[in-house]
């Protein structure tokens, strides 16, 4: 962290860290490191959005000099309110159908807020150009994959992107973003992704997500169904999804685990990459057998 940062916003109060990114400050703020000048006008700006359709989000503080963020040689730094509320843990040892079900509503709200949003960024890669290019590119020099495996479903993807919904989209909603007070939503957070692309993303990435640090994934197979179910009964109750992208979500789905497959053989990573391996087997077995149904729903 840079020495004597929050003297931007006249604060003398020393920060704790939280993560290797964000920092508390006297129980009341989070300082937030971003790496890019981009990354922090996201946060700005689909933090505006968002509480203009009173979607919770924590109020960027302006500091001193009225600038929204301070830019260093590290990133750029900026100031937000702490929300109250907690993370999601351990969904499937809860009542994970109704959490499902809630889910589903707060992420359609938030891509309602999103639709309102432009972006004009340029250079910005859609994920199904990602996936003919650098992820690929990954999968090709992997011997954890056969190129049968991952080429398929990418290539199923690719043949319906052009035709999925595009919008402005979060890019990494999972349970660590979101906090809750039971099951109302107190915050969404860390907007520093966020880019124009199918609206189905999201929703795979957060999906998918409810299988990350699970050991046993049969064991939670038929929970991870019904949940699921839960979540897009919930989503469509505020945004219908189109019939492209009900046939889409199984194979979105498989490709993000690609995608993480990717990331982390670039990393050089192995066991991770590995582990990206079993659930992107897992989710294709279950896609193949049980997900045809989300097409009805």
């Amino acid at each position: 962290m840079a020495a004597g940062i929050t003297e931007y916003w006249g604060i003398s109060e020393k920060p704790v860290a939280a993560t290797p990114t964000t920092w508390d400050v006297a129980g009341k703020y989070i300082l937030k490191l971003v790496s890019t000048e981009h990354a922090a006008f996201n946060n700005i700006r689909l933090t505006a959005a968002l509480l203009s359709h009173k979607v919770p989000v924590p109020h960027i503080i302006k500091a001193n000099d009225g600038r929204d963020f301070i830019n260093t040689e590290e990133g750029c730094y900026l100031l937000m309110e702490k929300l109250s509320g907690s993370h999601i843990k351990e969904a499937f040892e809860q009542d994970y159908a109704v959490i499902a079900y809630e889910t589903g509503i707060v992420i359609g709200k938030i891509h309602c807020a999103l639709m309102t949003v432009s972006d004009k960024s340029t250079g910005i890669t859609p994920f199904h150009e990602e996936l003919k290019g650098w992820i690929s590119k990954e999968l090709s020099g992997s011997s954890l994959l056969t190129k049968e495996e991952w080429l398929e479903p990418i290539e199923a993807l690719c043949s319906l992107y052009p035709q999925l919904p595009k919008q402005q989209i979060h890019r990494d909603l999972h349970y660590g973003n979101l906090l809750f007070q039971g099951t109302t939503l107190m915050g969404v957070l860390d907007f520093d992704l966020g880019k124009q692309d199918a609206r189905i993303f999201d929703i795979a990435y957060f999906l998918s997500g409810q299988l990350s640090d699970q050991k046993d994934l049969m064991a939670i197979k038929d929970k991870w169904i019904e949940f699921i179910s839960q979540f897009l009964i919930g989503y469509e109750s505020v945004i219908v999804l189109e019939n492209n992208e009900k046939k889409a979500l199984p194979l979105m789905i498989q490709c993000i685990e690609l995608l993480f497959v990717a990331f982390w053989q670039q990393q050089k990573n192995q066991e991770a990459a590995a582990d990206a391996v079993r659930i992107f087997r897992f989710v294709e077995r279950v896609c193949k057998q049980e997900l045809k149904h989300t097409q009805n729903i």
